[in-house]
Parts: C-alpha cells; structure tokens; sequence
C-alpha cells in the first residue's frame, strides 16, 4: 500500500497545481488569496464532522479511536483557543479578516462540493475507503500546509513567526494521516479496491477544492 501510495503523491505532483503555481510565482493577488482563504475556512470548520460520523459507523473500538483522537486534535484537545477552527480564523485575522466577516461570508460552491463529499462518503459510503479518503487529504495537506506558509512568507504578506495554522500542520497532519493509513493498511490485501478508490477520491476532491478557488479568483 506505501508503494501505491507514494506513486500516487508522484502523480498527483499536488503543490504544482494552479492554486500553488500561481502562490509561487505571484501571479495569486493578495487580494484573491485572500478571499480564497476564507472560503477555505470553511472547509477547515467542516472536516471533524464528517470524521466523528464515520467514527460512528466503525465496528471495532481500535479503528473508532485513531479518528476520535483526531478529531480530539481538531477541538484543540479541550482548548478551543488551540482548535483548528480558531487557530485558521487567527491566520485570517493577521491577513485583514475579521472573525465576524468570515464567518458572515456566504459559503462558495467550490467548498459546499467538497464539503458534500466528505458527508457523503463518511456517511454511507464504504467505510474503510472513507477512512481512506480523509486520510490522503491529511496527507497531501501536510504538504500544501509547507507550500501555503512559504507562499505567504514569500510574498510579504506575513511573517514567518505569524504564519499561525499551517506551521502546525505541516508536522500534524502528518501524524493524522499516519493514523488512518495504519486503520487501512492491514486490509490492502483484501479490500484493495475500496481503499485505493478513496484515495483517489480524497485527492481527486481536495486538489479540485483548490483549483476551483484559482478559478473563481482568475474570475474576479
């Protein structure tokens, strides 16, 4: 499974999609990424729930646990200054948005899409391939959170030391999709087909969240 795994990170070559192209070479407005960013906080405020409800649907405690563990980790483990909702709207604060605007901001289709995916599949898909499917997006944002956090450190935006949310989750998220890949791991053999179909749908739906928010910023 690590062997297929890693052919698909190869493939995917995720930092060199649009969204991170145009972070690197400065062609995504302040501005745009901005807007981008907000609309990605939802995303980021949405991603535990899902998570607790596949959490459910998991027969044996030793599979519950890794994902109640994690979602732990999303509420700041009990202190909801460290959660991962309020550490993104800190980031956003730093940026020029105010908690109160980024919460009032009407949630775009781009995020309403993969937020459905994720109810979707964690909620009646196949289990096992949604515990795939949320542990490739744990993996692949380790490394867009490095990309994210070099790209606005960068341009000027901020400073390293005030790049809050990303810093963390470069080294988190990491150890998150460590966690669900250990759950799948152990079936590769037998449910190989289920497995490798989340986490090609995992990646298919984060990478396109991203391009859809290049899009709608090139629209702007």
């Amino acid at each position: 499974m690590r062997t297929w795994l890693a052919a698909l990170r190869a493939r995917l070559d995720a930092s060199s999609t649009p969204y991170f192209r145009a972070l690197a070479d400065g062609s995504l407005s302040r501005a745009a990424f901005v807007e981008s960013q907000v609309q990605f906080f939802r995303a980021v405020a949405h991603f535990n729930r899902p998570m607790l409800v596949l959490a459910s649907r998991l027969e044996r405690l030793e599979d519950r646990l890794p994902l109640v563990q994690n979602a732990f980790d999303e509420h700041g483990r009990g202190e909801l200054a460290g959660s991962h909702e309020r550490t993104f709207l800190e980031l956003l604060a730093r940026l020029g948005v105010a908690e109160r605007e980024a919460r009032a901001r009407p949630i775009g289709p781009a995020v309403r899409a993969f937020n459905a995916t994720l109810d979707g599949v964690c909620g009646a898909g196949e289990a096992f391939g949604a515990v795939a499917t949320l542990g490739i997006i744990e993996d692949l944002f380790a490394v867009l959170s490095a990309e994210l956090g070099r790209g606005i450190v960068a341009r000027g935006w901020l400073r390293r030391d005030e790049v809050v949310h990303y810093a963390t989750h470069e080294v988190l998220d990491l150890e998150h999709s460590e966690m669900f890949h250990r759950i799948v791991e152990p079936l590769w053999a037998t449910r190989r087909d289920e497995i490798a179909a989340g986490f090609e749908l995992g990646a298919h739906a984060f990478l396109q969240l991203f391009d859809a928010l290049h899009a709608a910023a090139a629209a702007r």
